[in-house]
């Protein structure tokens, strides 16, 4: 009894209580750190610029770009800088790189727990292993909520099974020295048939967005000064476009009540932020996207104006003032080529161990290529229509021996990265093929051919006349606009003449009765992204072959690099053979872009 007493007395002698401070009427700032789509970018990785890219602030001279590391130094120096700050992630921290293929979102939760990542917003990415997976990497290794209010978490049948709906949460309120956060996460929906239809029973449904949001803004708004939506529900557009031609479903949602919308998936920088809207009492709601891939870390510094009642929306806390900056995760080399960029040492220390046993596994700084054209060969082209990395994509999925297609494709954000000029390895192929797809045999009648393409063309339509597929042996004009469709379908090569239109004498005009080989990927057979019909069709046969097997046996067969080609970035200036061997070296006239995809608007 008496060491009872003692330890009480000893205890409340060594607390200290605070009041909280009064807010009220006053003009309060804090500071909101953002990051959305890492897509495993966890260490260092090399890329050339975009003109985007650079007037956000990522100068080539600057590589590599990205890490957790860097990182982890940033937000900790920023947050270091304020009185009151919050971390928010807007989802997809998975898949993107080869550490997600190896250890499976392990070393991404590992690693925003270390940096203390105050809360995350469940991305699409997170479920490619399945529901069990992500319970499994957030049972373990996640110390922050993971957030989502719009799915609807079934009982597992099977007892003993993961249940997420124990450990998924739908909102999550932070106390910031006396100003409340309520922070409600929004996952992404239009891509969740993708998912099912891609193999993942995910053991939930979606729920309507409008009102979830409805719903928890009603429930919160009066206990909080800000409410914030944390979403990863963007349309599933390409980062290649810019803010202005993508369309983002957080602007649809019945916003009021809401301070602040943090979003994601459609990898793009909103610099300066959208007002998304503005109520009856001039309280506006803020929209704020980050980028992706490790490239930026957004800070957004508010002035909130705490009112007196959060229940009543004329005398709620607002935002009345921001600013917004988004800080590129650059390097930034000395003349020794050293980075000068700090990274956080403790996250470092964390990732060294999995780093070395990863390239122990695998060769990922082993050469077997060369790609010796200007810049790059890019997934993307300025045309909308078909890429050359596209073009060279579907080629070696319809020539892959045992496949022998009469023509291919593959969905166009399925290639993730461009190939950048200079020695071209395997980490640089798990870049551009982070997902594990294998090619498919089907075999497609005329009219399920025209019935895909349609679906391409309205899909294409809704992203700014930007294809999204890429195809080898098939050439077809993809008229853009109301009535989108596509026309003019042909297969064979060298199907376009000067002028733009399809040589129907040289290429074979396909007929709705006729039977086709086509080869396509395992995701897209399946129904992924709206491919329906795919779906519906019973002749499939997966080969096992993955598209980057496929794609890296093809380059081999290609031309070789010529003895006397030296490396315009070796300093040693030898010669590719001397450096690398007998490799294939790739530039602008393989599988350029040739107009197999004619975008037109109408």
């Amino acid at each position: 009894m008496r060491s009872g007493v003692v330890f009480i007395i000893v205890l409340a002698a060594c607390t200290t209580q605070r009041d909280e401070p009064n807010l009220v009427g006053q003009d309060v700032r804090v500071t909101v750190i953002h990051t959305a789509d890492i897509h495993s970018r966890l260490f260092p990785y090399k890329f050339v610029p975009n003109r985007t890219d650079q007037d956000f602030g990522l100068v080539p001279e600057e590589a590599p770009f990205g890490g957790i590391g860097r990182i982890g130094y940033i937000v900790k120096q920023e947050r270091a800088k304020a009185a009151r700050s919050i971390w928010l992630d807007s989802g997809d921290s998975f898949q993107g790189a080869p550490v997600f293929n190896v250890y499976k979102g392990e070393v991404e939760y590992r690693a925003l727990s270390e940096l203390g990542l105050d809360a995350a917003v469940i991305g699409n990415h997170e479920f490619d292993l399945g529901a069990n997976n992500l319970y499994d990497k957030m049972v373990k290794y996640a110390r922050f909520p993971v957030l989502a209010a719009n799915y609807y978490f079934d009982d597992p049948s099977t007892p003993g099974k993961p249940k997420l709906r124990e450990v998924v949460q739908p909102y999550q309120i932070f106390d910031l020295d006396g100003l409340k956060v309520g922070v409600i996460g929004m996952g992404n929906t239009d891509t969740l048939t993708s998912i099912y239809e891609g193999g993942n029973n995910l053991g939930f449904r979606p729920l309507d967005s409008g009102e979830t949001v409805t719903s928890y803004v009603r429930l919160l708004r009066p206990a909080v000064d800000l409410v914030v939506i944390l979403s990863h529900m963007g349309l599933d557009a390409d980062e290649g476009l810019t803010a202005a031609q993508v369309p983002d479903e957080n602007t649809a949602l019945p916003l009021d009540g809401v301070d602040l919308i943090l979003g994601g998936h459609l990898h793009i920088v909103l610099n300066p932020p959208k007002i998304a809207q503005t109520d009856a009492y001039g309280h506006p709601t803020v929209l704020v996207h980050s980028g992706a891939f490790a490239k930026y870390v957004g800070r957004l510094d508010l002035v909130v104006n705490v009112g007196a009642d959060n229940g009543d929306p004329r005398k709620r806390s607002y935002i009345k003032a921001f600013k917004y900056d988004n800080l590129p995760v650059s390097c930034k080399p000395d003349a020794d080529g050293a980075c000068q960029n700090p990274v956080d040492a403790d996250v470092q220390a964390l990732l060294q161990p999995y780093d070395l046993q990863m390239h122990s596994m695998l060769d990922l700084d082993g050469v077997f290529a060369y790609v010796d054209a200007p810049n790059k060969i890019a997934r993307n082209d300025t045309s909308g229509g078909d890429s050359q990395l596209g073009n060279l994509v579907a080629r070696s999925m319809q020539l892959t021996p045992g496949v022998d297609a009469d023509y291919a494709f593959t969905n166009s954000l399925g290639i993730r990265a461009d190939f950048e000029e200079g020695p071209l390895t395997l980490e640089a192929m798990y870049n551009v093929f982070p997902f594990e797809n294998t090619i498919v045999v089907m075999f497609l009648s005329g009219t399920e051919i025209e019935q895909t393409l349609n679906f391409v063309a309205r899909k294409s339509s809704e992203r700014g006349c930007q294809t999204q597929i890429q195809v080898a042996g098939l050439w077809f004009t993809l008229a853009c606009g109301a009535d989108a469709h596509a026309e003019d379908i042909v297969i064979g090569e060298d199907c376009r003449r000067a002028d733009g239109t399809v040589d129907k004498t040289r290429c074979q005009e396909v007929i709705p009765e006729g039977l086709y080989r086509v080869a396509v990927n395992d995701y897209i057979a399946a129904g992924g992204s709206g491919f329906e019909v795919l779906k519906r069709n019973t002749s499939k046969l997966n080969t096992g072959i993955s598209l980057r097997a496929g794609l890296m046996n093809y380059i081999r067969t290609l031309q070789p690099c010529p003895m006397d080609l030296v490396d315009p970035n070796d300093p040693k200036h030898r010669t590719l053979v001397a450096e690398y061997g007998v490799i294939t070296c790739l530039d602008q006239t393989v599988e350029p872009h040739n107009g197999r995809i004619l975008p037109q608007f109408r």
